[in-house]
């Protein structure tokens, strides 16, 4: 693990030129810039809650003895954030080194900057979109709750799970491109297989060992819990996540460092 972390200390100021160029790649030519990731999450928190709280006007216990016309839309967008950086960042890394593959057959290159800086790029956007999620909720309920400060773990056993997945399915897609589109499909099933558009009590208990087989319930979970609820996550869902985190960083770690010494003869 110590010669991991200097590995990527000893790469970093490459590492932050990537993130750099990335960021700055998306808002190229725009006379707003950056802005712009400010103002998509308000938009789609703005959509949501129009649907959600206005036309459907649906409804969750999570803000207790409040008004709740728009609390479904927080609870969606509460959710998804993670969720979309984490889909960004593994649709994007799974095809990382056949698209640089300029790069790739440097000798020098180290090949592990493409998903971590892929995993950062998503994980900033996911920052600024839960800074407006806290704002809107500080002047909604005119607080926000105390479990918030258990967000930067959950952060980081995200970013490790993240990181070990596009680790993963880029050195996979290497040897077998029909990986990237069933990466695209099978997002998709995750998303659906995961308690964001719905909460987990409305489940049949038959179908709900299902859904704790996916990564991305507990994920959400203890983001709806910590960030609307302000209730403390089980002690389950935490070592399940951590669990699962761990073992897809040390399975993609494994995989991607055996392998990528091959990536420039296979690209």
């Amino acid at each position: 693990m110590k010669k991991r972390l200097e590995h990527f200390l000893f790469y970093r100021h490459l590492l932050w030129e990537f993130l750099r160029r990335d960021l700055q790649a998306r808002y190229v030519g725009s006379v707003m810039g950056f802005f712009w990731s400010v103002i998509n999450p308000l938009i789609l928190l703005g959509i949501y809650t129009f649907v959600f709280g206005l036309i459907f006007q649906q409804e969750i216990d999570v803000f207790r003895g409040k008004p709740r016309t728009i609390d479904f839309a927080f609870y969606i967008f509460s959710g998804l954030l993670p969720w979309y950086a984490f889909q960004e960042a593994l649709i994007r890394a799974t095809t990382c080194i056949v698209d640089n593959g300029h790069l790739i057959k440097q000798v020098r290159f180290p090949a592990k900057v493409l998903p971590a800086y892929i995993t950062l790029s998503g994980v900033v956007n996911q920052l600024i979109g839960t800074i407006i999620l806290l704002l809107v909720l500080l002047v909604y309920q005119r607080a926000i709750p105390m479990t918030f400060i258990a967000f930067p773990l959950i952060l980081t056993l995200q970013m490790i799970f993240m990181f070990g997945s596009c680790l993963l399915f880029a050195a996979l897609n290497t040897y077998i491109r029909d990986i990237a589109p069933l990466v695209a499909t099978a997002t998709m099933i995750l998303m659906w297989g995961s308690p964001m558009f719905y909460t987990l009590d409305i489940v049949p208990p038959s179908l709900r060992t299902i859904l704790y087989l996916n990564p991305i319930t507990y994920l959400v979970s203890i983001n709806h819990d910590i960030i609307l609820a302000g209730s403390w996550p089980s002690f389950s869902s935490w070592a399940i996540f951590a669990l699962f985190s761990l073992g897809i960083f040390i399975a993609g770690y494994s995989v991607f460092t055996r392998c990528h010494r091959e990536f420039a003869d296979l690209i």
